[in-house]
Order: C-alpha cells, then structure tokens, then sequence
C-alpha cells in the first residue's frame, strides 16, 4: 500500500471543507460554503416558508460555489494543474482574513464574506476531482460514505487503498469540522488562518512535480 503526494492533498482538502464548512454555517450565516446538498435543502426551506435570511443566504451560497466551479474552468484553460487552483483559493482566504481583520464585520460583509469562501469551495471541488484520487471529491461526502461501506463489504476479503483512503476522506472532513467548531468558539471568524494554514501546507506538498 503506497501512499503518494495526492493521497496527502485530497485528505488535506477534506479537512479544510469540513473547518471552512463550520466557519460558514456557526460563524455567518447557518448555511454551508461547500456542502451543496444542504444548501439546496435549506433553499427549499426558505421557498416553502417565505423565510427570507435562509432563502437569501442559501442562494448567496449556491451563486458562490457556482462562480467557483465556472473560474476553474477558465483557470484551467490557461493552466490546468490543482496546485494553480489551489493558489487563487489560497489568495481568496488571505483577502477574506484581510476583510475580518481590517473591517467592522456586518450583515453585507458577512454576506461578501459567504460569497467569497463558497467561490473558494467551488474552485476546490475542481481542484480536488482533477487529482483522480478514488473518486473522492473533498466538498462530496454522501457519494463517498456509499463507496466506503460498498468497499468494506466487498467480495474480497482486505478492503482496497481506495476504501481506506474514502475512509480517511470522511475522517478527517468530520475531524476539520470539529477543530474549525473549537477554534470559531475560541476566535470567530478569524478561524480562516486555519484554512489559510492547511491551504499552506497543501501547496508546499504540491510545490514539485510528480514523478510516478
């Protein structure tokens, strides 16, 4: 069982959606910046009972991921490596920490703000499906918990790399939240550095090219 540099980097992505998942949904505006499944949800909660924050706030954050998403396929057309995607999420965090440090926080900067770090989920969705790790996507958790139980209860009798690995993914998606939960509680928003270090370290893994 080998574990390469893209194994690290998608483990690492998933941890990062699960903190910057937590800062959007305690520290804004109780909608998700990455779990798009649950923002459609709480859209459709807002249609069906006219509550006009979580209408607005789901869309904010489904307009944002799909920004994202269309960015992406832009960048790629020049250079279509993750570790360059994964540079303009890096910019996107470090802009938004400037935003947290430097300006009063309210309801229109928090909306910029949700905007902003779902752009930077979408672009991550991209970035982490171009690695072809499993099939992981590391803003996807439902596809992956599937593969993973599939994986265990497979014919053979030693569970593949791939199911260890869609096991990790949901680990530390689960372990990210629980630390960007303890560190909104502790610092607010400014859990972002968070996200700013693990994009960091991400790229510094990414920083040479693979040889296989």
């Amino acid at each position: 069982m080998h574990i390469k540099r893209d194994h690290i980097t998608i483990m690492l992505l998933c941890a990062l959606s699960g903190v910057i998942d937590v800062l959007g949904y305690i520290g804004l505006s109780h909608v998700f910046t990455a779990n798009m499944t649950g923002n459609i949800v709480l859209l459709g909660i807002g249609i069906g009972d006219a509550r006009q924050a979580v209408l607005s706030n789901a869309a904010i954050a489904l307009a944002g991921f799909v920004i994202g998403i269309a960015a992406t396929v832009l960048v790629q057309k020049k250079n279509g490596t993750s570790r360059s995607i994964l540079f303009w999420e890096f910019i996107l965090f470090l802009f938004v920490a400037a935003m947290i440090l430097l300006m009063p926080i309210g309801e229109v900067l928090s909306s910029v703000i949700l905007l902003l770090l779902s752009t930077a989920m979408g672009m991550q969705t991209i970035a982490g499906r171009n690695l072809k790790i499993a099939g992981l996507s590391s803003t996807v958790l439902t596809s992956t918990l599937a593969a993973f139980v599939e994986g265990l209860m497979g014919k053979t009798r030693k569970p593949s790399l791939d199911t260890y690995l869609r096991g990790a993914a949901i680990l530390l998606y689960l372990l990210g939240a629980a630390a960007g939960s303890f560190s909104e509680r502790i610092i607010g928003l400014n859990t972002i550095w968070l996200g700013v270090v693990l994009l960091a370290i991400i790229l510094l893994i990414q920083r040479k090219p693979t040889h296989q």
